[in-house]
């Protein structure tokens, strides 16, 4: 980033406030190390969004069935000013895939369809032609995997034009694509094929897809504000309008209303990061009690269950609809969204029953690093307040360890949270208090789990650094004023003024 487009971030943060922020009452959310974690992501979360000069954005941090975080960040509509919130809508993109999966399989357990039939049996208008040495039918099976050999788009060039094709226009052309590759032999993303997915939904079910899926995916669930097409009457008000990148000015032109149309099966739905956060706690939900509630809990280990990976496991993995990603040793289902104006990531790890729900209306941001990222940094501090005492309280959770007694009980080191930076630069450190001292990070580091270190109190206003292997390293010392609120953040001979 040149001098001048930081100096246009710079500016921007200051209109980039966080709003619509939701403190939920439970154990976790009011545990101390937690509330620390959550400042410091907070911290980082805004200044990378001013940085990039993100309109607009959602977070929501869900444990099991709580939504222990959630935050909106800057404009839904930059023209009126309407702020982002946890309950604004985004287009949530190719994370569409994930409810025509699920939609399949409720079919597939009902005995309506087959994923195993070729697709042409179920589809009596499918005539894409074979590959020519395919040995194997497309089915819905390597469909929800991507590795049926179909090509990526339908045959219009809606990404292109932002003008996407409906159902007749989907089937007139459907002849005249040719496969890419013979089912199974290899990985291939497809829109096409969710697509037809969302077609065999129709067909198995004898209702209209969108009907379908409202009444049984959606409602049941309680996903009041998810749309199975981007509601048109929204846009602009309780819908995030989304924007292309920025000109030469720095200012981002809108993006005009679009219905997705016969693609909305693969990437046409709109949603918040409260809804998606109840969808993954659905799931947890559903994969910790067993039985069926909307769809089987084995038919939902079955899709988030590992079906193809590449041979020399360097490539995608994906079981049913679901994807799998890596990331600093932890692996997440899930899936992600990118289309013109938005990006979005929905991220769950079930070890840990934890999900991270991301949403940005521009696409050239990753909220998927954001999300990891966000994970990394609060994930410690949740699992151990799930697995240890109440919060605050002293009280040992069912089936949980003791937590120990801190050296400092009665010691509040809330005094020095904030942020520390040096204006006009980007430099800067977040504090925030834990129980038995400080954790710190670098606000403008591309990785603050990496940067992130505990402070441990010595004497008066001064705490000494615990590097990433638990060894003591150098000093940080807080400046105070005549009331003693730290104004100053000392280390290495250096300081950081106080600037949050």
């Amino acid at each position: 980033m040149t001098r001048r487009n930081f100096m246009i971030a710079a500016g921007l943060s200051a209109c980039l406030c966080a709003t619509g922020s939701v403190a939920v009452a439970s154990n976790i959310a009011d545990d101390t190390d937690v509330r620390a974690k959550l400042l410091l992501a907070d911290a980082w979360i805004e200044t990378q969004l001013a940085y990039d000069r993100v309109p607009g954005a959602s977070f929501a941090l869900v444990h099991d069935q709580e939504l222990v975080w959630a935050k909106g960040y800057g404009f839904s509509n930059l023209e009126t000013k309407s702020p982002a919130t946890p309950d604004t809508k985004y287009s949530i993109c190719s994370v569409s895939k994930l409810f025509t999966s699920i939609a399949v399989m409720q079919l597939r357990d009902a005995g309506r369809v087959s994923i195993d039939s070729p697709l042409s049996e179920i589809l009596d208008w499918y005539d894409l032609p074979p590959a020519p040495t395919a040995e194997e039918a497309v089915t819905l099976r390597a469909v929800l995997s991507h590795v049926a050999g179909l090509p990526r788009e339908a045959a219009t060039p809606y990404w292109t034009e932002v003008d996407f094709p409906g159902r007749d226009v989907v089937r007139a052309e459907l002849a005249a694509q040719q496969p890419l590759y013979n089912p199974y032999d290899r990985f291939q993303y497809s829109n096409l094929g969710m697509t037809l997915a969302g077609e065999a939904v129709t067909a198995a079910s004898g209702q209209d897809y969108h009907d379908y899926v409202r009444a049984n995916i959606l409602r049941p669930l309680g996903l009041k504000d998810t749309h199975s097409e981007l509601p048109e009457k929204d846009y602009g008000k309780s819908m995030a309008v989304g924007y292309m990148l920025p000109g030469e000015d720095g200012t981002r032109p809108a993006v005009d209303y679009y219905p997705v149309r016969a693609i909305a099966p693969a990437a046409g739905y709109a949603s918040t990061v409260r809804d998606l956060g109840k969808f993954a706690s659905w799931q947890f939900r559903l994969l910790d009690q067993g039985g069926e509630n909307v769809l089987k809990a084995t038919t939902l280990r079955e899709m988030q269950r590992v079906h193809w990976v590449a041979p020399d496991f360097d490539g995608p993995a994906w079981g049913l609809g679901f994807a799998f990603t890596r990331d600093g040793g932890n692996t997440f289902v899930g899936h992600g969204g990118y289309c013109p104006g938005y990006r979005t990531a929905f991220l769950m790890r079930r070890e840990s029953k934890v999900a991270v729900i991301a949403m940005v209306n521009v696409n050239d941001v990753s909220p998927s690093r954001m999300a990891r990222i966000l994970y990394g940094l609060t994930a410690g501090a949740i699992a151990e307040a799930a697995n240890g005492s109440d919060a605050e309280n002293g009280k040992t959770k069912k089936g949980g360890k003791p937590r120990k007694q801190t050296k400092n009980k009665d010691a509040d080191y809330s005094v020095y949270q904030g942020r520390y930076t040096r204006p006009g630069f980007p430099t800067g450190i977040a504090v925030g208090a834990g129980r038995d001292g400080l954790f710190m990070t670098e606000i403008y580091s591309s990785n603050p789990v990496t940067r992130m270190r505990t402070l441990v109190p010595v004497e008066d206003h001064i705490f000494r650094v615990i590097d990433t292997k638990g060894r003591e390293a150098d000093t940080v010392r807080f400046e105070v004023d005549d009331k003693g609120r730290p104004v100053r953040l000392w280390r290495h001979g250096n300081y950081l003024e106080r600037s949050g």
